[in-house]
């Protein structure tokens, strides 16, 4: 298991704090089947046994770790299961900061949504509007077909034809437009082409007249659980607009999938999905 580091540097650390810290990722990385004695530590550090076991000691007092009264060996305790399990919590997508939604509808004057899978639906928990817009005016709750939407492609984006059957049946979907994909073996070579170009576009597979650019949303399981979409009147979407809509939905998803705890690796697929 690698360690997560963080780019961050600080002005004036605290040595004794940053010790503690690596012998608790040491432990999560090397001692989870036994534990780790203070020998094995003291050496894997290259700091004293005195110092190693005033640290362990230390930590279980407050439960970050316990001892096995037979082998004296350390592993992690379970107040550290208890704090993360809290960061779900404090980082979910209804306490975002809901100025990366309105960074993207400012930037491209037009309508910016978060949506989620509900069931075999795409439903928008989150939505800045443009001023300039006149057609994307969907409301907040309001339900649509994932099989013919930006987002809701985007969401289906890593599933196989499994799972796709499972949640939409194996068709005929219903047609909105012309431009609807309708039937599984078109919606999968769709999926196929979104998994692999990192985005998806509806243009007019929904509605007439509109077209939306979407990405998904990742969390620390490396899970799809939200898309972002970027909706407008298709006469305003040029392509160099799309290609710079791109840039900004790019930025914009990766922010909220790092707070919802991603680590910045997008999982292999097979082509055969």
């Amino acid at each position: 298991m690698a360690t997560n580091k963080s780019q961050h540097t600080p002005k004036y650390p605290v040595l004794t704090i940053d010790k503690a810290l690596e012998v608790m990722e040491i432990l999560a990385e090397e001692g989870y089947h036994e534990g780790m004695g203070v020998s094995e530590l003291s050496t894997k550090l290259d700091i004293g046994k005195s110092t190693i076991h005033r640290i362990l000691d230390t930590l279980a007092a407050r439960n970050y770790l316990e001892q096995d009264h037979e082998t004296k060996k350390y592993r992690l305790g379970w107040r550290l299961f208890e704090i993360g399990n809290v960061i779900p919590q404090q980082r979910n997508l209804y306490n975002f900061d809901i100025g990366i939604l309105q960074k993207l509808c400012n930037q491209y004057q037009e309508t910016v949504n978060l949506g989620v899978r509900v069931e075999d639906s795409v439903v928008t928990i989150s939505k800045v509007n443009a001023k300039s817009s006149l057609i994307a005016n969907l409301q907040i709750g309001a339900r649509e077909s994932l099989h013919a939407t930006a987002m809701g492609k985007a969401l289906m984006s890593d599933m196989t034809r499994e799972e796709v059957i499972e949640i939409l049946g194996e068709g005929p979907y219903t047609k909105y437009t012309s431009f609807t994909f309708t039937d599984i073996d078109s919606l999968m070579e769709e999926l196929r082409k979104i998994r692999k170009q990192g985005f998806s576009i509806d243009d007019e597979e929904f509605a007439p007249g509109l077209t939306c650019i979407a990405m998904p949303v990742r969390n620390f399981k490396n899970e799809i659980v939200a898309a972002v979409s970027v909706s407008g009147a298709s006469i305003r979407q040029t392509y160099s607009k799309i290609d710079e809509i791109k840039e900004g939905l790019k930025e914009a998803t990766e922010k909220l999938s790092y707070f919802l705890g991603w680590e910045g690796t997008i999982p292999e697929t097979s082509d055969t999905k």
